[in-house]
């Protein structure tokens, strides 16, 4: 009778312990996947996001001096957006919801300020005020929002990787003659 009680624990022992190990290793497993998917999403966006926000450059934060773009150049921008978001790197689809938003509502103001014509060319009156603080507004917020997405506008999260200042040592005192 004891070697079949002590068969019967070895068994249920043995049971328990590939039980417990399958489900220990099967969450882990899924968690180290989920974390490889995304090390690899961050890098491909970070690839499509520096030639964006490079590309943002056409409109920045103010206009030099005598240097605003004519409405026929903001449709050129449009379309230089549209060919990064559609082109072979297939940029658009990396964007987050947030960066989407914002690409969007950048790309429908470049073609409002525009304002083709019936023809489909721009209209030739300048930019005034309100479109050209709009449009620099809204390029502005896409590069915010970029940045925040890679997490370039954050400090680092780990506080071992922050480098402390350096400790100030005590004041020097005179040695007292001997």
């Amino acid at each position: 009778m004891t070697v079949v009680i002590g068969l019967v624990g070895v068994v249920l022992g043995g049971l328990i312990g590939a039980v417990t190990s399958y489900v220990t290793n099967r969450s882990s497993m899924l968690i180290q996947l989920e974390h490889s998917y995304d090390v690899t999403l961050r890098d491909k966006r970070l690839e499509r996001y520096q030639v964006l926000f490079h590309l943002s450059e056409c409109i920045p934060r103010s206009w030099r001096p005598g240097a605003e773009p004519a409405r026929a150049r903001l449709l050129e921008f449009w379309n230089t957006f549209h060919d990064w978001y559609f082109g072979a790197d297939a940029g658009g689809m990396f964007l987050t919801k947030a960066s989407k938003a914002c690409y969007l509502n950048l790309q429908n103001a470049l073609i409002d300020v525009a304002r083709l014509d019936a023809t489909g060319t721009p209209c030739a009156e300048p930019l005034d005020e309100a479109e050209s603080r709009l449009v620099r507004h809204l390029a502005s917020e896409l590069r915010h929002q970029l940045a925040e997405d890679v997490g370039a506008s954050h400090p680092p999260r780990l506080r071992w990787s922050r480098v402390d200042r350096t400790v100030e040592g005590p004041e020097p005192t005179a040695v007292p003659d001997r």
